[in-house]
């Protein structure tokens, strides 16, 4: 079993290397386009660009898909024992994903925290965590509402 699931992520990094390869064709791809098009318009400045509708960029691989990233925070601040910070929850949680695979310089990981931070917010407004103080008087502290 532990073979199979050591080979899945053999598979998933080597997926993440092909696409990143893949991502930088594109973007040298777009930017040989742009120089075509102005050499194009030095000798006939009618020429217009001929531009294709850009799909939003992607960013990145969602290690939580189909799970209840609510559910993964309240596990994690269970599992911390003591309050804990929005940035040392978020930590925990980066630190999980990275173990499922995902790579140090994955775009999801710089927009976790603000995800943790809002996840946060919402589980306080429904009751269910409540800061307890702050850290350096600007990091809030949570822990489960009891």
């Amino acid at each position: 079993m532990a073979g199979a699931v050591e080979e899945l992520l053999k598979k998933r990094a080597e997926l993440t290397e092909q696409r990143q390869t893949l991502e930088q064709q594109i973007k040298q791809i777009d930017s040989d386009v742009a120089a075509i098009d102005q050499v194009a318009r030095l000798f006939d400045p009618s020429i217009l660009p001929t531009t294709t509708p850009r799909k939003r960029a992607p960013t990145g691989i969602n290690p939580f898909s189909g799970e209840n990233l609510s559910a993964i925070v309240l596990k994690t601040i269970r599992e911390a024992k003591e309050p804990i910070s929005t940035a040392a929850c978020s930590a925990a949680i980066a630190k999980d994903t990275k173990d499922k695979g995902l790579s140090e310089d994955d775009p999801f990981l710089k927009m976790m925290p603000s995800r943790i931070s809002a996840t946060l917010s919402n589980l306080e407004k429904r009751g269910r965590v409540r800061q307890t103080g702050t850290v350096d008087g600007r990091k809030n502290l949570w822990e489960i509402a009891r």
